[in-house]
């Protein structure tokens, strides 16, 4: 269980304990409405077996560009131990930036190739991660 606080218009604090998936549920809903993404759904990534095996490759986030669903891994990899929320929240940003700079395809050494990551995506990660910080609440995961 996790402790959660909630301030009020009235400036009054609330202390909730909810599971661990409500508490990532509910801060990254309110990140993809501060990164104005409206069309963009966040869903906790589910293991069939709740293992991972580290030996073969593993998946930390991935994202549906037509569905706009994005899905992330919210516990460590071994222990299955939760993950802090501010790795979750980059973890998104960058899923997030993959809809907001499209991949592309291009012609390199004679080649063509798809450019997934390049120089203008990860500004926008690291604009996406200075919007978050910069919010009242969800930069309290940050420090």
């Amino acid at each position: 269980m996790a402790d959660f606080s909630i301030n009020l218009i009235f400036g009054i604090r609330f202390f909730f304990v909810m599971p661990y998936e409500q508490l990532v549920q509910l801060v990254c809903d309110n990140a993809l409405k501060l990164l104005n993404a409206a069309n963009i759904r966040f869903r906790p990534m589910r293991r069939k077996n709740n293992r991972v095996n580290t030996k073969r490759g593993y998946v930390i986030g991935r994202t549906n560009l037509k569905t706009g669903l994005i899905t992330i891994d919210i516990f460590t990899p071994k222990k299955r131990e939760p993950k802090k929320i501010s790795s979750i929240l980059r973890t998104l940003c960058h899923e997030v930036a993959h809809h907001q700079k499209r991949p592309f395809t291009q012609r390199h050494r004679g080649r063509w190739i798809i450019r997934r990551h390049f120089p203008e995506f990860y500004k926008q990660v690291n604009g996406n991660i200075e919007i978050l910080k910069r919010d009242k609440w969800l930069g309290e995961y940050f420090k």
